[in-house]
């Protein structure tokens, strides 16, 4: 006896699967507190880097301190080893100035660059579109990636970070959209602001 079954009918179909809210809620949960932990360390690192420079700049103040001391004293005319002992001190104290100015532009850009730049993308909400993973160089290349549920949303993402101070020069000219499930309306975008088409895995 043969029986004919209709393998069309709704309960032989394969059946997508959607990520629920609470899914993407603790997706974008985790990403924000990968954020907050990268901001922290920025921090913590610009402390740090504050510090040194004011150990520098004790040194500098003590060694000028001792420039003055043997230019008070240059009364003999005999002053070689003198001479040659304040050019030392001289070149120690060009050497800690270059230390200072480097220190000094390190901490601006934790301060105004990459800091900031780390707050914004933390601050920035968007239903339907979520961040998974953001790489900025120390020439300031940037390159975002993150997901959404419907691509007109990334240029309008795109809008809204160009109005904020510390990514209003982050003009992004890259952008790819793939759909990575096609059994999936999730679909995976990557934004950059440079042409390199190398980027991490």
């Amino acid at each position: 006896m043969y029986q004919q079954i209709n393998l069309y009918q709704p309960v032989f179909r394969k059946q997508l699967k959607v990520f629920s809210a609470a899914t993407l809620a603790q997706i974008a949960a985790a990403v924000l507190l990968l954020l907050l932990i990268i901001l922290a360390h920025a921090r913590w690192t610009l402390s740090g880097m504050e510090k040194s420079a004011l150990v520098l700049q004790q040194q500098l103040n003590r060694l000028q301190g001792q420039v003055d001391a043997l230019e008070a004293g240059y009364q003999t005319p005999d002053t070689l080893a003198m001479d040659r002992e304040i050019e030392q001190l001289r070149a120690d104290i060009h050497q800690r100035n270059d230390l200072l100015s480097r220190f000094d532009q390190l901490a601006v850009q934790h301060r105004t660059g990459f800091a900031g730049q780390f707050s914004v993308l933390a601050e920035q909400r968007m239903p339907g579109l979520w961040l998974e993973g953001i790489r900025i160089s120390g020439t300031g290349q940037i390159e975002l990636r993150g997901i959404t549920l419907d691509p007109k949303l990334v240029p309008v993402y795109v809008q809204q970070l160009a109005k904020r101070p510390d990514l209003s020069d982050a003009s992004f000219e890259t952008l790819s959209i793939t759909r990575v499930d096609p059994d999936k309306p999730q679909l995976q975008f990557v934004l950059r602001n440079h042409r390199d088409t190398l980027a991490w895995r």
